[in-house]
């Protein structure tokens, strides 16, 4: 079943010069928001295509950020193939790089050509630091910004030792950042009728992702005198079981309560010390260590139906495979699917808000669309022909 065009950002043209996971995410969320997202790739296309679970040139990393999109292989180190690009980024609404500072410059496309024969256009540039101070020239990675910006302390293991979250997660952010910021820009240029240049780090968007615990540390350092900041309720965390783990918290007393009577500790009622959640969070190594010696004794699903009977929060761990298959998933239906040539069909969620039926587009090979998207873009056939013929373009 084809996508519907009755989305908000129909009619909206998307150039997506960027590579890897923050800007391709940023422009898929524009592309799910119903933007025709046109992406350009070098010859050897985008370094994120060999990177993750997949087939030669579409992988995890690749068809989650960049299916359902349009592929122009343009080749900038031919002087044809930069202007090419400049045409391009001269007719959308949205042109989105996340190159180096200094390298969007060298391809012709800095944002004051591109804005000098398109004024209205949205510029986004992506960066690792931004685009001046003293990490201005330094590379960035998702694991580097994690260390830089605390996250990796935030997420330490119970010995202390810093650690990196599993998943992309600067990089999902920044793109998620980078969408909202280019969505306010759009409708602020319906209001106003100006374009904007817009300048998104991943250490920016590192730190604001984090706004609570660097607050949070920053309110123990003025009022506890630099105490190492604690759990906001007891019990919190995950816990093991018999056959897998829980996670278990207690945002107030009532819950907190309720879960005494769960794991049989009633006298915790009439304890003073678990009388406030301060009191409580004074102890929180002995509640969870009492929480956690009975948890282990029965199965996943024993303390699941107890917690939930008590009103109480609490959900079982699971792994991707669970995930898919749980009812709440199944019946909400924000999972969909990408049938991607090679692989077969995978999966895919909707963003939040627009969950359909329909069935995602693949991630398209380099080049797929090269004709197409330059024909689209006034390219002449004659022009196009000269293009692919001397290489400055190359259609797959």
């Amino acid at each position: 079943m084809p996508e519907t065009n009755d989305k908000p950002f129909a009619g909206i043209r998307v150039v997506d010069a960027s590579q890897g996971i923050a800007g391709p995410y940023c422009a898929n969320i524009l592309r799910q928001y119903g933007a025709d997202v046109v992406k350009v790739e070098p010859p050897h296309g985008d370094w994120g295509r060999p990177l993750g679970a997949g087939v030669p040139g579409a992988t995890a990393i690749s068809i989650a950020n960049s299916f359902g999109k349009r592929a122009v292989c343009l080749d900038a180190q031919h002087a044809p193939g930069r202007a090419a690009l400049l045409r391009l980024a001269q007719q959308c609404d949205v042109f989105l790089e996340n190159f180096r500072p200094g390298v969007i410059q060298r391809l012709g496309v800095a944002y004051d050509a591109v804005a000098a024969g398109n004024p209205g256009v949205v510029y986004v540039s992506i960066t690792g630091f931004g685009q001046s101070g003293p990490y201005v020239g330094k590379p960035a990675t998702d694991a580097v910004v994690q260390a830089l910006s605390g996250m990796m302390v935030m997420n330490k293991e119970a010995g202390g030792t810093p650690k990196r979250i599993g998943m992309y997660a600067v990089d999902t952010m920044t793109g998620m950042y980078a969408a909202q910021a280019t969505m306010a820009a759009l409708f602020a240029r319906v209001k106003h009728g100006r374009g904007k240049r817009l300048d998104i780090s991943l250490l920016n968007s590192a730190v604001a992702f984090q706004v609570v615990p660097i607050m949070d540390h920053a309110i123990n350092a003025l009022l506890n005198e630099g105490a190492t900041p604690t759990a906001p309720t007891v019990p919190s965390g995950t816990f093991a079981t018999r056959d897998g783990h829980v996670n278990l918290a207690a945002l107030n007393a009532d819950m907190f309560f309720r879960i005494a009577g769960v794991v049989g500790h009633e006298e915790w009622k009439h304890d003073p010390r678990c009388a406030t959640q301060a009191s409580r969070v004074a102890i929180a190594a002995e509640i969870n260590a009492a929480v956690a010696a009975v948890l282990i004794t029965e199965s996943t699903a024993y303390w699941v139906e107890k917690f939930e009977a008590a009103d109480s929060l609490c959900a079982p761990v699971l792994d991707y495979a669970a995930l898919l298959a749980h009812p709440q998933t199944l019946h909400a239906s924000f999972m969909r699917s990408v049938l991607q040539p090679g692989i077969g069909e995978i999966p895919a969620a909707s963003l939040p808000g627009m969950q359909d039926n329909n069935v995602f587009g693949p991630l398209p090979a380099i080049g797929e669309h090269t004709r197409e998207v330059l024909a689209d873009y006034g390219f002449g056939t004659d022009e196009i022909d000269l293009l692919i013929d001397t290489g400055a373009a190359i259609q797959a």
